[in-house]
């Protein structure tokens, strides 16, 4: 419903059309010709054989973008309201376009085609408000581009626009309330509100958007949200309660590119930097999904573009990002089904570069995963903890997010077994065939550990670990009673030197 000028699949939509700005978008869309061109857009891209492909290769749920004009309309010569020099001048005018093109009850029965197609193949609908009044971020995705100074502008932040924006939400859930595979609802995609100000702003939106959209929904279907990644601290914890807003989402989108000049490569240890510059994003994915609940928060946009791999690397990597952001968060959806760019398009990536979606997103650990918890030494009351440095401590005093494990636990051939994955990190740990405990990316054999269970101290439960080499998870104080402690390995849990003993808490 939002066509951006580089994806061009299955054609050029903007072919001919000129453009207003640097780059042209659904807003340069004029006159008579503006209704013919969507409709048949429409008609060209939503297909039954699409959900039936795309069911194949794995997806369950369907994103789908969609703009507040197909939902509601302005009366008469209205638009969105467009503040500052900019009020009275082509930005407003141009605004006007996009509820020009076509009416809210032309677009109804192509949304009616997506249910129904969906619903025929097994697939779920997020119908996503992607386009806001005024655009929440002036991008050719909001259906306009509105740039000053190599920045964008946009206009959404005031009182009129919100309440029409609140509008479309509610109409959206109006629509949708009747259909059996609706998985949810967007209020908003990528928003550039980053000042304190801004923030409110988006906070009140969010509010009323969630209550608009529960006249007509029940409680445990999902109303989604945005933030990113860099914004996340600035939420409380549970942000909206269930009991107040019902169940509430979290969306984010991650993306990492080369600098200028640079390349990720399998020539110049590209992969490792691409896995290298998703590792903060990752980091406080975890801790947001940890404040507002794990099921609650997912990944709505990612691709394979960026690094320039060879085809197991880029398999390895389709795999890797995957399962960190399963890790971190409730799962991802990839951004797109089709494009003529590979790196950005489903079909082709299962077509020409092999890559098994369906695979991939259905892998899950067959360990049971437990709630987090952290490790204390028993000789020592000191903390088990993952730093940024890849090593491995056992001597942090406090208990905080870095301390944090998730148990993975499983038994072979009768015999307990456990895994452990820091919190912060999404790593493993890890005891090498030297002794050294460290971090590891992913789990093998070095990083599973034999539990012996010792009767319970101070009312928690008391293990030792044995790792694959058959040397025992183990502190020692090292240089004195006051010198530091160190974490090892050793090869006698009866050894009176070291600490083999941990209490779970």
């Amino acid at each position: 419903f939002i066509p951006e000028d580089w994806m061009r699949h299955p054609y050029n939509f903007f072919q001919n059309v000129r453009r207003s700005a640097r780059r042209v978008a659904l807003w340069d869309l004029k006159g008579p010709e503006a209704k013919r061109r969507m409709m048949s857009w429409l008609d060209a891209t939503i297909l039954e054989s699409h959900f039936a492909e795309m069911k194949s290769m794995g997806v369950e749920v369907i994103r789908v973008p969609c703009g507040y004009w197909n939902w509601v309309t302005y009366a008469h010569d209205d638009g969105p309201e467009v503040s500052g020099v900019y009020a009275t001048g082509p930005i407003c005018e141009s605004m006007k376009n996009l509820h020009r093109i076509a009416s809210p009850r032309e677009y109804r029965k192509y949304f009616d085609r997506i249910f129904e197609f969906a619903e025929r193949h097994g697939v779920q609908i997020l119908l996503d408000l992607h386009g806001l009044p005024g655009s929440q971020n002036g991008e050719i995705h909001s259906g306009v581009c509105i740039e000053s100074n190599d920045e964008h502008l946009g206009f959404f932040q005031c009182q009129a626009n919100l309440q029409m924006a609140v509008e479309a939400v509610r109409e959206m859930a109006r629509y949708a309330r009747s259909k059996r595979n609706l998985f949810g609802i967007q209020v908003i995609n990528e928003p550039h509100l980053h000042t304190d100000e801004g923030h409110s702003f988006l906070e009140s939106y969010y509010q009323q958007a969630i209550l608009a959209a529960r006249e007509f929904l029940d409680p445990s279907v999902p109303i989604v949200l945005f933030e990113w990644t860099y914004e996340m601290c600035k939420w409380d914890d549970n942000a909206f309660p269930e009991s107040i807003y019902g169940k509430v989402c979290w969306d984010t989108h991650l993306y990492h590119f080369p600098s200028s000049g640079q390349t990720w490569t399998s020539q110049n240890n590209g992969l490792e930097q691409a896995k290298q510059a998703y590792s903060w994003d990752l980091q406080q994915l975890r801790q947001f999904s940890k404040a507002q609940g794990r099921d609650k928060v997912f990944v709505c946009e990612f691709s394979l573009a960026g690094p320039s791999l060879n085809s197991p690397e880029t398999l390895e990597f389709a795999e890797w990002l995957v399962q960190q952001m399963d890790f971190a968060c409730s799962g991802s959806m990839l951004w797109s089904y089709d494009n003529r760019i590979t790196a950005w398009s489903l079909q082709r990536q299962c077509r020409e570069w092999g890559v098994d979606w369906k695979r991939i997103w259905a892998t899950r650990d067959n360990a049971r995963e437990g709630a987090l918890i952290g490790i204390r030494a028993a000789s020592f009351g000191t903390w088990l903890t993952a730093n940024d440095q890849g090593a491995v401590e056992a001597d942090a005093p406090e208990h905080s997010w870095w301390e944090e494990w998730v148990p993975y636990r499983y038994s072979v051939q009768g015999k307990a077994k456990l895994a452990l994955r820091s919190a912060a990190f999404g790593t493993w740990l890890s005891v090498t065939s030297e002794g050294e405990v460290t971090q590891a990316e992913n789990r093998s054999a070095w990083e599973e550990f034999s539990v012996l269970y010792h009767a319970d101290h101070d009312g928690h439960q008391c293990i030792s670990l044995q790792s694959f080499h058959g040397s025992w998870l183990a502190v020692r104080r090292f240089n004195g009673p006051a010198g530091r402690l160190l974490l090892s390995s050793a090869y006698s849990i009866h050894d009176t030197e070291v600490n083999t003993a941990w209490l779970v808490n």
